[in-house]
C-alpha cells in the first residue's frame, strides 16, 4: 500500500484504508470516497498543489494533507 500521494498518475486505484483521519474520513465518504472504491489519480503536481481524482465520473480535488492519509493499492496502469 502506497499513499495516494506517492501513487502514479493516470492509474487506477483501490483504496485500502485512511490513517489518523478523525472527522475527515465521514466526510470523504460521503462525497464517494471510501474504503474499496476505485478511483483515477488524474494530476501529479510536481511542486505541491492538490490531488485530483476521478469517483464515478466525478472529479474531486483533495489537498495534499488529506490524500497523505489515504491508503491506496495500484489496480492497474490507465493510459
Amino acid at each position: 500500500m502506497i499513499e495516494l500521494t506517492k501513487a502514479p498518475c493516470n492509474s487506477l486505484l483501490e483504496v485500502k484504508s485512511f490513517t489518523g483521519m478523525g472527522g475527515w474520513q465521514k466526510r470523504l465518504e460521503a462525497i464517494g470516497i471510501r474504503k474499496g472504491i476505485r478511483l483515477k489519480k488524474i494530476t501529479c503536481q510536481p511542486f505541491g498543489g492538490p490531488i485530483v481524482v476521478d469517483v464515478n465520473g466525478t472529479k474531486i480535488s483533495l489537498g495534499r494533507g488529506i490524500a497523505s492519509r489515504i491508503q491506496v493499492e495500484l489496480a492497474q496502469h490507465v493510459k
